[in-house]
């Protein structure tokens, strides 16, 4: 004869009791919001005008010798100050001659990508820094081993550090003196919108396109920095 167990319990019960104990009950979710907030605003603010009391700027760029991964905040202004230099006195000529080119020109390339990273558009700016990367422009690797490294992707970060290291990569030479990369506020992107074209691809995807009014639009835009 078999005995069960004295148990009564129902499975509410048992349910119940395996219910994970919640550790946030008392977190304050306000005082949190408020922190995302403020570290979502410092981050999108030019680093000249963050505040004394905020983690100490960089003014050195990512050196890819370092083997230690930058964090994403570092990898993300590091990226930003590229871009912004990378919009220099030649890139509406650059801009140009990518779109008479019909997008074969890795220059080009480079500058289209730097202004829809600017503006928003961080998958399309991935397609043509890869495009430029695989015709051998540095300064397009640099942009994917941080755009990976701020995304958290680090194998893909580390592929493209191994490539910079292969190539001898030196941002200061390549890149220029990361302290005077111009400021430019997010509203200045909007116009460069309406100049962009979305084609579809059958193999791979929407390719965002430049439309030749960029280049007049991206030589006013350059004349703010």
């Amino acid at each position: 004869m078999t005995v069960l167990p004295d148990d009564d319990r129902t499975i509410d019960d048992l349910l119940a009791s395996a219910r994970a104990r919640n550790r946030y009950a008392a977190y304050d979710m306000a005082a949190a919001e408020a922190r995302l907030r403020a570290r979502q605003i410092a981050r999108h603010r030019p680093p000249r005008q963050r505040t004394a009391d905020a983690a100490p700027l960089n003014t050195e760029w990512t050196a890819p010798e370092d083997e230690r991964t930058p964090d994403a905040d570092r990898a993300w202004w590091d990226l930003n100050a590229v871009c912004l230099l990378a919009l220099g006195p030649d890139a509406d000529r650059q801009l140009a001659a990518f779109i008479t080119s019909r997008y074969a020109d890795k220059a080009g390339a480079l500058v289209f990508a730097c202004l829809l990273h600017l503006s928003g558009d961080s998958s399309g700016a991935r397609f043509w820094w890869r495009f430029a990367a695989g015709f051998g422009h540095p300064v397009a690797e640099y942009c994917l081993f941080l755009e990976h490294a701020h995304s958290g992707e680090y194998d893909d970060a580390e592929h493209w550090r191994t490539e910079l290291l292969r190539h001898q990569f030196s941002p200061d030479l390549l890149c220029g003196d990361r302290s005077t990369a111009p400021v430019l506020s997010p509203p200045s992107m909007e116009p460069v919108h309406s100049h962009i074209v979305h084609q579809q691809h059958p193999e791979i995807g929407t390719v965002p396109l430049p439309t030749v009014g960029l280049v007049g639009r991206l030589r006013q835009l350059t004349s703010l920095l």
